[in-house]
């Protein structure tokens, strides 16, 4: 377990500078025009939740009750917490609209095998919405993040700084419909479909 699953109610308390400044917009525009049955992966403390339309059957999915349950507040009636691991879904193939991670592929332990399992889940068509820290574009947020991993994922022991998760995302058979990048090419919101 990572540094931040061990954190529970701190990582409110952690991120709250940064979901002032920006995040709580992102995560708005990752979800807010979602419908039908929607699988939220790598939950955590359900800050996704309350930005989905009111009538969007949610399953919210993380690793770890210790997360899971600091997002019991923020669920609504339609929304369903679920334990289980991205890499392995408890879910029948093609049950799903659209699939949702907001800064999760960093942690993944094969993110590759998740994004495969993603795949299965969604129904033909279904979109894949995806807010991600990654290594970036830009060389300088490319050599920034790559000095800093060691450290970093030393100190946390799950979350990798400079995860390549757009050209996993194609490699995993998606295409990319729509992306936006933020912050120096260091976050990228992107929508894909599977090819």
């Amino acid at each position: 377990m990572g540094m931040f699953e061990q954190l529970g109610p701190l990582y409110d308390w952690f991120l709250a500078p940064v979901e002032a400044w920006r995040l709580r917009a992102w995560r708005r525009q990752l979800v807010s025009d979602l419908h039908g049955r929607v699988l939220d992966v790598g939950v955590g403390t359900g800050l996704n939740l309350p930005h989905y339309p009111p009538k969007t059957d949610v399953v919210a999915l993380d690793v770890t009750w210790e997360m899971l349950r600091y997002a019991i507040p923020r669920r609504r009636t339609n929304h369903r917490l679920v334990q289980g691991d991205v890499q392995a879904l408890p879910f029948p193939d093609a049950v799903f609209d659209a699939v949702v991670g907001a800064l999760v592929f960093c942690s993944v332990p094969d993110p590759m095998q998740g994004l495969h399992e993603v795949r299965r889940v969604l129904k033909p068509g279904g979109r894949l919405r995806l807010l991600e820290h990654v290594r970036g574009t830009h060389p300088l947020a490319r050599a920034l993040t790559d000095w800093l991993e060691p450290a970093w994922y030393g100190m946390n022991g799950s979350c990798h700084l400079n995860r390549e998760t757009v050209v996993l995302v194609q490699q995993a058979g998606f295409e990319i419909v729509k992306q936006h990048t933020f912050a120096g090419s260091l976050v990228v919101w992107l929508e894909a479909r599977s090819r």
